[in-house]
């Protein structure tokens, strides 16, 4: 049932709030983030805003660029007047406490406090009768409610996760300031570009946004999102009567590619989804299967989209992508269905080890005994998926500058479903010094069939 295995989970797991916090912070920023916004449903299902308190408390001793918001999340049941008093009491402590002039706070240019929405819609009670407006004019207003209940001048930014008709979206940017996408995948009619477009013909912010990959190891009865959150409830329903979700993004393209994008918009902001939502696998903080790969990229991509030097102007990088095995193989014994509920391509697409490469000059790419010539800059190249161990170098006149191996092998014979993307890359070594220091690291080798030994001086500088 768990497919993912957070490292920090091994060597935080006797830490205090105020040192677990401190841990996510740095880690974030080694890998590219800047900031959290805080999933933020109503009491009864939200996270303890003890939790939110630490972070400022430690962001302020620790004087850490990184900022926060809340994100008001599917606040569904109970009335309009309850649920604004419940969010702005909670609210209401957390601004006093952190301090309203905190600098950790994201804001606006002009001083508004920046708030996501996620299905935040939900807050509102929407009148039978209309009176001449439309749906989104009720939530407008009850938005507002909560920005006088908090006393706070407020710019919220709106999710879109669906492919939204032109009347809907122009409805929303009749009354909200911002649009951000969530987890529709990239192509070539990407719903995110319509978005932008209409946005900025409203004078409206859009806001990028990225995602790296989409596979939910949530077990969840049959055509719902109503997970099973105990393995004894699961197991109670029989493995007949559960499945799971997930989106096609093509290994390592849809992350990219939405990048690409939010820095073509030239965006003010870019959202990446997730920091550690890791049962939908779309995860950046320190896991066994992505393993800094996805952040390798955003610290390249940010890097141009701020118009700064690339990180890694001095060497050469190599990413591997790949999924543990062929879509057509049905796992034994433990086969759960994936309904595919979004596609960049097909599901053979995957089929395939996708290496991206990051160099300063054109170079030799070799992935197990096939070899390519490739060019400088960034890179995406596609090989052949077959079982065993992904060895993978990068060299030039016979001199390697780039040689590794990846701990998980591909197999042919899974024991059980798992769709999620793995990746290893060349900078793993310093993303866990940096993050972890001299602790081992941890590995996933599920299907590793030898003994090597794993060793961090194993990848050539």
């Amino acid at each position: 049932m768990v497919q993912v295995n957070v490292m920090a989970e091994k060597y935080l797991k006797d830490s205090t709030l105020e040192q677990t916090v401190a841990f996510e912070m740095r880690t974030a920023m080694r890998c590219g983030i800047d900031g959290f916004q805080f999933y933020y449903p109503i009491r009864a299902r939200g996270p303890d805003d003890e939790i939110i308190k630490a972070y400022f408390r430690v962001a302020d001793r620790e004087n850490f660029d990184f900022k926060f918001t809340f994100c008001p999340s599917h606040p569904s049941g109970l009335t309009e007047d309850i649920k604004i008093a419940d969010y702005a009491e909670r609210m209401n402590a957390i601004l006093d406490e952190a301090g309203r002039d905190n600098p950790h706070w994201l804001r606006t240019p002009d001083g508004r406090l920046i708030i996501y929405l996620w299905y935040g819609e939900q807050i509102a009670d929407i009148p039978e009768d209309l009176n001449g407006y439309s749906p989104k004019f009720y939530v407008a207003r009850a938005y507002r409610k909560l920005a006088d209940a908090i006393n706070e001048k407020v710019a919220y930014v709106i999710s879109i996760n669906h492919e939204i008709s032109d009347q809907e979206l122009n409805e929303y940017l009749d009354y909200f300031p911002a649009t951000w996408m969530w987890t529709i995948p990239y192509t070539e009619d990407y719903v995110g570009k319509k978005v932008a477009e209409i946005s900025k013909s409203r004078l409206r912010t859009f806001t990028g946004s990225t995602f790296a990959g989409f596979y939910t190891s949530k077990l969840l009865p049959p055509g719902t999102w109503d997970m099973f959150h105990f393995a004894e409830d699961a197991a109670n329903a029989g493995i007949e009567n559960v499945e799971r979700r997930g989106i096609i993004t093509g290994l390592s393209y849809n992350f990219r590619k939405l990048l690409e994008f939010a820095i073509d918009q030239d965006v003010s902001l870019i959202n990446v989804i997730t920091w550690n939502d890791y049962p939908e696998g779309h995860h950046l903080a320190p896991e066994v299967n992505h393993n800094y790969g996805f952040s390798v990229l955003l610290k390249y991509y940010k890097s141009i989209w701020k118009n700064e030097p690339s990180p890694y102007q001095d060497r050469d990088v190599a990413i591997l992508f790949y999924k543990k095995y062929n879509h057509a193989i049905k796992p034994n014994p433990f086969y759960i269905p994936v309904v595919n509920i979004g596609y960049s391509f097909s599901e053979e697409y995957e089929d395939s080890i996708e290496v991206v490469t990051i160099l300063p000059g054109p170079a030799k790419l070799t992935l197990n005994e096939a070899t390519i010539n490739v060019p400088s800059g960034i890179s995406s190249h596609k090989f052949g998926q077959k079982a065993g161990r992904v060895d993978v170098s990068v060299s030039r006149k016979g001199n390697k500058s780039v040689d590794f191996f990846a701990p998980e092998w591909i197999t042919d014979k899974p024991y059980r479903t798992d769709r999620m993307i793995y990746s290893f890359s060349s900078e793993f070594a310093r993303f866990h010094r940096d993050i972890f220091g001299d602790l081992p690291p941890v590995y996933s080798r599920e299907y590793d069939k030898d003994s090597t030994e794993i060793k961090l001086d194993r990848i050539l500088y």
